[in-house]
């Protein structure tokens, strides 16, 4: 049974080493053990478990798991049956939803029931890596993420689960058992030897775990050799001799011992793995190759079946390497024809990414041709571009080149993966070649192209004009309606068309659904995130992001320009919730997109390159984000750009110059935005900031009453919460406090319906103490502003936000005495009007209007330095 704990062999070799590893992960952890196949991860969690036989829920996990509902079936029966669960726990009856990983109410249910626990169990999901579905992975990541302190999570996996391991490891939560641990010692090889009755010297066996590198299945299939081998020094002089020496004496010593029919039959499906019943009686001509296959699994291990009903064979991969390696060496003719069979086969089961693998293997140019005609644009839809790309390479760039199809194709496939140099030379190849009558489908494929093309080259108008008659285009072509009208989609959203854009998104999104086009249901998901943003909504804006990367798990959606935006989207959301360092790791899929393509589009996207530098900034590396945010408003002087943009990179930009100090930088910031946007209610915000700076309390609330008020339309939508904090601060400054309060309420119920804190969370020293006298007065907002408060705490926001230098600390130091500024700048040795610039960055850093005023706000928040007066 799936959730029975594992036997443990009669001749195991316990590694007490490793069980006391396993022991040292603290409460609370989640303990990974992670290595590839034949690495003994299985038993070593058997022979763990079987120490805590009543505090462990086994789960052993397979391809079936990804159904949804077969994985928390399997998590509940496996939970039910520990002992340490009582007989009227809920875990018992808790009924599975029809999307349980969706399900929030089910998720915090099963959490609720394992807290409610009397005492500690261990979970432990073996064969992590079985899972692939989206739905299923969300739910075991919301397990971990949401694991009460009684549940220790154990996962055994050949690769890295897709979890947040990263963040995990910063925090100290996760314990990691790896294949470096698992490897075999000489005394532990020394008893596994020894209990199938092979005895070895001691440099025999220090050699024969050096070429095995301590791999457990290596050993093991030494061990069968040199049961009956008359000499082990001449076995394992040739098994040292290297690793092609090792594959191949290894695997003869084994196949010698099989009937020729049966050697045949692997020999011929070793071109394949996986490989289904049918797929083996295709290649090997035989109507029996699936139970041929089956009594080699029972009879030898050799193969193994999985999958659902067990339909699926897989070689084990030494014996595979060999095989193959052997029949090319042989018959190199007999190669090529069964990878000729293989791509029938998958072309015949609709199965066109390892049809073009085969052909492409089996070196037939025509075939190839062939199915990319037939599938290239629904393989792109499906965001298959990667094996797209390995078909085309496979055909040679001078047979791509003198097809305008193939090269407009190739194009496309670059575009989608942000190789934008690429793409225009197989565009100009296309014009090169393109016929004096072309069919309607290749005109299609064209516009298509070009506007793909276009837009990611950032200029709206250009966006815009290309997608203008995109709709009528494609009539009979609906994945390539759907990629042109999420383009126009986007097209719109550059010009602020936002209700059309969005409009158009969900019904190619529909559209999508409809064909089960999963990557381009998520490209519309990530278009749909940005008309939020655009709306405001940054809640659902992240949601729409985390939806999309969860419907196509994994490389070929990682590498793609969709997944840039959803980075750049949650990282968005991650900024103004004032969670820097999340911003931060969302931002990673986005900037390493760059370095892989021939032209690193993430690397020259001024908005990745602005969240980074404002979360530097909040994480109080502020030069080095000021920095950052200057290249990304200097990069798009060349450039046409989205208002929106460059309202969003002035909005960062200004506040980190005067946090720096640089009131230069700061007016260069406001001079761009001015120049840029005109007189939105973004620029009306940075103006009023700079009043308040210069300590022009008055002009500075005028200036601001059009966006209190909501008469001046603003490009960034949280521009609103900053005017309602400034509002307040201005208040404050004037002793309203009346009004001050009301704008602290108008601050946080935008706050709260938009999901946004860092306004709060940086804003003035007096905004915050506002704020803290009056916590448990909000109703409704009142968690809103705990969070706030909280964030601000974390992140040391009244200290940063200061923002002294060194010198204006010392000048600051001063202040209290009765030093005249002369005095001051004698003491100091410098000029007098140095000082006195020193003193101005103080006073508008500080929100104070005179030494006094200064010095009391420096005091206040325990600026000075220790032993002054």
């Amino acid at each position: 049974m799936k959730t029975a704990l594992p036997r443990l062999p009669e001749r195991y070799v316990r590694r007490p080493r490793l069980v006391v590893a396993m022991e040292a992960a603290a409460p609370g952890h989640v303990t990974l053990v992670c290595a590839p196949a034949g690495y003994g991860k299985t038993l070593l969690l058997a022979e763990w478990a079987s120490r805590h036989p009543d505090s462990t829920a086994w789960m052993s996990l397979d391809a079936d798991d990804n159904d949804d509902r077969r994985f928390w079936s399997a998590v509940l029966t496996a939970l039910a049956s520990c002992p340490a669960v009582p007989q009227d726990s809920a875990v018992h009856r808790l009924a599975v939803p029809a999307r349980p990983s969706g399900d929030t109410p089910f998720l915090a249910a099963v959490v609720d029931a394992v807290d409610l626990l009397p005492g500690p169990v261990h979970l432990v999901l073996d064969d992590v890596h079985e899972l692939t579905a989206a739905d299923p992975l969300r739910g075991l990541a919301g397990l971990v993420r949401d694991r009460p302190p009684g549940l220790h999570l154990v996962l055994g996996s050949r690769s890295d689960p897709p979890l947040a391991l990263g963040r995990m490891r910063l925090s100290g939560e996760v314990h990691e058992i790896r294949a470096g641990a698992l490897r075999f010692s000489v005394p532990e090889a020394a008893e596994m030897l020894a209990g199938i009755d092979v005895v070895l010297r001691p440099d025999q066996l220090r050699l024969l775990v050096e070429q095995t590198e301590g791999w457990a299945a290596g050993l093991r299939l030494a061990a069968l050799s040199l049961r009956e081998a008359d000499d082990p020094d001449g076995f394992l002089a040739d098994f040292a001799g290297n690793s092609r020496a090792i594959s191949d004496y290894l695997v003869d010593e084994i196949l010698a011992r099989l009937p020729l029919e049966r050697l045949d039959l692997l020999r011929a499906v070793s071109v394949c793995d996986p490989l289904s019943a049918s797929l083996a009686a295709a290649l090997s001509g035989r109507p029996d190759a699936g139970e041929v296959l089956d009594s080699l699994e029972h009879d030898t291990s050799l193969v193994l079946s999985s999958g659902q009903g067990r339909t699926w064979y897989r070689m084990h991969p030494l014996l595979r390497s060999h095989l193959l390696a052997d029949l090319r060496r042989r018959r190199p003719d007999v190669v090529l024809d069964l990878h000729r069979r293989a791509a029938d086969w998958y072309d015949a089961q609709g199965q066109p990414v390892p049809a073009l693998a085969q052909a492409r293997q089996a070196r037939d140019h025509h075939r190839v041709d062939l199915l990319l005609r037939e599938n290239s644009v629904s393989l792109i839809a499906d965001g298959a571009h990667r094996a797209v790309r390995e078909a085309m390479d496979g055909l040679g760039g001078r047979y791509v080149d003198q097809d305008p199809w193939l090269s407009l194709v190739a194009a496309l496939v670059d575009v989608e993966t942000g190789a934008l140099a690429a793409a225009d030379v197989h565009l100009d190849r296309a014009d090169d070649v393109w016929p004096a009558e072309p069919t309607a489908d290749l005109t299609a494929l064209r516009v298509l192209v070009h506007a793909r093309r276009v837009s990611l080259a950032g200029d709206p108008r250009a966006m815009v004009q290309v997608t203008e008659d995109l709709d009528a285009t494609f009539d009979g072509q609906p994945e390539l309606a759907v990629i042109g009208e999420l383009d126009r989609a986007l097209a719109l959203l550059t010009v602020d068309r936002r209700r059309e854009a969005q409009a158009v998104a969900e019904a190619a999104t529909q559209r999508a659904r409809l064909g089960g086009q999963a990557y381009l249901v998520a490209r519309g998901l990530t278009v749909l995130a940005a008309a939020e943003s655009a709306r405001g909504d940054y809640r659902r804006m992240v949601t729409l992001a985390e939806e999309a990367d969860g419907l196509v798990p994994g490389t070929d959606w990682l590498a793609t320009a969709g997944a840039v935006l959803s980075s750049i989207l949650r990282a968005y959301g991650a900024l103004l919730r004032a969670e820097p360092a999340v911003c931060l790791d969302l931002l990673d899929p986005a900037l390493a997109f760059g370095e892989l393509q021939d032209e690193p589009l993430s690397a020259v996207d001024p908005t990745t390159r602005g969240l980074r530098g404002a979360a530097l900034v909040d994480l109080g590396r502020v030069v080095e984000g000021l920095d950052e945010l200057r290249r990304a408003r200097t990069q798009t002087a060349d450039q046409p750009r989205m208002a929106a943009t460059s309202a969003l990179l002035a909005l960062l930009e200004y506040p980190a110059a005067a946090l720096a100090g640089r009131p230069e930088a700061a007016r260069t910031a406001l001079d761009w935005a001015e120049h840029s946007l005109g007189d939105a209610g973004d620029v009306v915000l940075l103006r009023a900031r700079r009043l308040t700076a210069m300590g022009r309390h008055g002009a500075a609330a005028e200036a601001l009453r059009p966006l209190i008020d909501g008469t001046t339309p603003v490009l960034q939508p949280w521009v609103v919460v900053e005017a309602h904090v400034l509002d307040c601060h201005l208040a404050l400054l004037a002793e309203r406090r009346e009004h001050a309060r009301a704008s602290l309420h108008r601050a946080l119920a935008s706050s709260d319906d938009m999901d946004v804190l860092r306004p709060l969370a940086f804003g003035p020293a007096e905004v915050a103490d506002l704020l803290t006298s009056l916590l448990g007065s909000f109703d409704a907002r009142e968690p809103v502003a705990r969070r706030a408060l909280h964030a601000r705490f974390t992140l040391g926001a009244d200290d940063r936000r200061t923002g002294l230098t060194g010198r204006e600390r010392a000048v600051l130091d001063l202040l209290p005495s009765q030093r005249s500024f002369g005095e001051i700048a004698t003491e100091l040795t410098v000029s007098h009007s140095t000082v006195k610039t020193h003193v101005r960055a103080i006073y508008g850093k500080l929100g104070a209007t005179s030494r006094r005023d200064a010095v009391d706000r420096a005091r206040n928040r325990g600026l000075f330095s220790s032993g002054t007066s």
